[in-house]
């Protein structure tokens, strides 16, 4: 396991069944499709850009599910909107999604991780990574706007993660989640330290959105403490391209909606995950038209033209690939000489 192979943007390569048709003009379906099973959530973070609006819950998930294999959908990931494990039905829409023979993903905060949720879990996920974004209570209070006893649990839940994948010998990854800021600084070692002690397979750092506080110095501390089974793995792109006095992007187009599209707690699906709550990006709801007749519909074709680049988070979701889709798109000389 490496950094390059889990979050590496060149991985859309691995898709020429998707990507070389795509080419070519056809409306291919997505590789991967997050879902948001519910919209309800026992954290209350304040900056969440979940998109929830009210308690909702996605009815039917296996409908859909059925829909997507259909679809050759390669994998899915059970998000958020909410917290994937208040949903009554998550365990046994996860196990619906592996038998159908899709990847599944899991994120999640783990306050509602119990011994059976992960037994499940690990069985049927090819990864699953925890959100802390904190070392100690009072930064949790900051980022998940939860009290000190919701830490521990939460910590307590991951060694519980990772004890039951040792007892099921389950090759399903483990990772945590530290969104960084100015003020969680101090805490990416004792994070780290935390991780690496219970240990997890990676704790990857990610900037928050806009937040633009370079990393280095903490990140090196951070770094000494990897070995082969315990990765320290951050956003390179992300944060490399903090230091540049442009922002801009290297590309002109967002390829990466074609690739990649979410489904929310009410129904609608949405060009990214950025766009959740955002009426305007809604390429059609799954209770009114299939999933098929969604992709191929005008209405997408609408939301995909209020895509402005510009007014984009930086570093969104789709921008790794994105540069590789562009680069693919234009035409070049000489092609045939590498």
């Amino acid at each position: 396991m490496s950094d390059i192979r889990i979050f590496s943007s060149n991985k859309i390569l691995k898709h020429l069944d998707r990507v070389l048709p795509w080419l070519k003009g056809e409306n291919v379906y997505p590789i991967t499709f997050e879902i948001d099973l519910t919209n309800r959530c026992n954290n209350r973070c304040p900056g969440c850009i979940g998109g929830r609006t009210n308690a909702e819950d996605l009815k039917d998930p296996f409908l859909i599910l059925d829909q997507l294999a259909k679809a050759k959908v390669k994998a899915v990931t059970f998000t958020g909107g909410g917290e994937p494990l208040l949903y009554p039905k998550v365990l046994e829409s996860v196990k619906y999604a592996k038998k159908l023979g899709l990847d599944v993903g899991f994120i999640t905060n783990g306050l509602a991780l119990t011994k059976s949720a992960c037994e499940v879990i690990l069985d049927n996920c090819v990864w699953i990574r925890i959100s802390l974004d904190a070392s100690n209570p009072e930064e949790y209070l900051l980022t998940h706007g939860m009290g000190g006893t919701t830490f521990k649990k939460v910590e307590e839940n991951i060694a519980l993660l990772t004890q039951t994948k040792k007892e099921k010998k389950s090759s399903c990854t483990i990772g945590v989640g530290y969104l960084t800021n100015k003020r969680l600084m101090k805490g990416m070692l004792p994070a780290t330290e935390f991780c690496k002690k219970v240990e997890v397979d990676y704790i990857q750092f990610r900037p928050f959105h806009w937040d633009m506080t370079p990393i280095d110095e903490q990140l090196k501390k951070c770094q000494k403490l990897e070995t082969k089974e315990f990765l320290v793995l951050y956003s390179k792109h992300k944060y490399d391209s903090m230091k540049e006095t442009d922002l801009g992007r290297n590309y002109k187009v967002c390829y990466g909606h074609q690739f990649a599209s979410v489904l929310c707690a009410n129904g609608d699906m949405t060009v990214c995950c950025h766009t959740r709550g955002d009426k305007k990006f809604v390429l059609g709801n799954i209770y009114k038209n299939t999933i098929e007749e969604i992709w191929n519909s005008d209405q997408r074709k609408k939301a995909i033209a209020y895509i402005d680049l510009e007014k984009c988070i930086p570093f969104c979701r789709c921008d790794t690939f994105n540069q590789v889709l562009w680069n693919l798109k234009q035409p070049t000389e000489h092609e045939n000489f590498l």
